[in-house]
C-alpha cells in the first residue's frame, strides 16, 4: 500500500461502522504511527497504525477508543461465589498466559469464561456431560466427563447433535 493512497479513504470500524475518512498521516522518523482522520462533522480523530485490521476499499481498525469505554475497573479482593450463592472466597490474583485469563479465588483458579465481575465475581461452574454425545450412527462426537465448552458446542453443532449435547448435562 502506497502512503498517497490512503489519503481520503473511508474508515471503518471493526464492528462496520464508518467513522470517517484519512485526512493526514503522522509519523516519527519516518514511519508512520497515526492516521490523522475527520468525521462528517469534521472534527478531527486519530487511529494508531497498530490498531488497523486490513485495507482494502476502506481502512478498518478496532475502535480501542470504544473499548475503553465498555472497561470497568478491576480490584482485587472483592468476594466471589458461586451461582448457586455459595461463598467461594475472596479474589487475590488474575494471571493471563497463551490459554487466557484465570481468576484466582481462594486457592482455585477459574477460566475468564466462566466469571462476571461487578461489584462482587459470580463463578458459573462449567457443565459437564454425563454421557456420551454420539451421532446417528453411533461415533462419539464428545466424550462422557468433558466440558461443555463453546467449543464442544461448536463441535456438536457442527455434528447436527447441540441439542443431545446440551441435554447430556442434565
Amino acid at each position: 500500500m502506497k502512503l498517497s493512497e490512503l489519503y481520503g479513504k473511508a474508515v471503518t470500524s471493526t464492528d462496520g461502522k464508518t467513522n470517517g475518512w484519512v485526512r493526514g498521516v503522522l509519523g516519527t522518523d519516518g514511519k508512520p504511527q497515526f492516521l490523522q482522520c475527520f468525521d462528517g462533522q469534521e472534527r478531527e480523530f486519530d487511529i494508531d497504525i497498530k490498531d488497523i485490521k486490513s485495507i482494502g476499499n476502506d481502512i478498518v481498525f478496532e475502535d480501542r477508543s470504544a473499548v475503553k469505554k465498555a472497561c470497568g475497573s478491576i480490584r482485587l479482593g472483592l468476594p466471589a461465589y458461586s451461582e448457586s450463592g455459595a461463598f467461594l472466597g475472596h479474589l487475590t490474583e488474575i494471571t493471563q498466559s497463551h490459554g487466557g485469563a484465570q481468576y484466582v479465588i481462594g486457592k482455585r483458579k477459574y477460566a475468564a469464561e466462566y466469571v462476571t465481575a461487578g461489584d462482587v465475581i459470580i463463578v458459573r461452574m462449567p457443565r459437564t456431560l454425563k454421557h456420551d454425545v454420539t451421532s446417528a450412527d453411533g461415533a462419539i462426537i464428545l466424550k462422557k466427563g468433558e466440558r461443555l465448552t463453546d467449543g464442544a458446542l461448536k463441535k456438536a453443532e457442527d455434528a447436527g447433535e447441540y441439542f443431545q449435547a446440551q441435554m447430556k448435562t442434565i
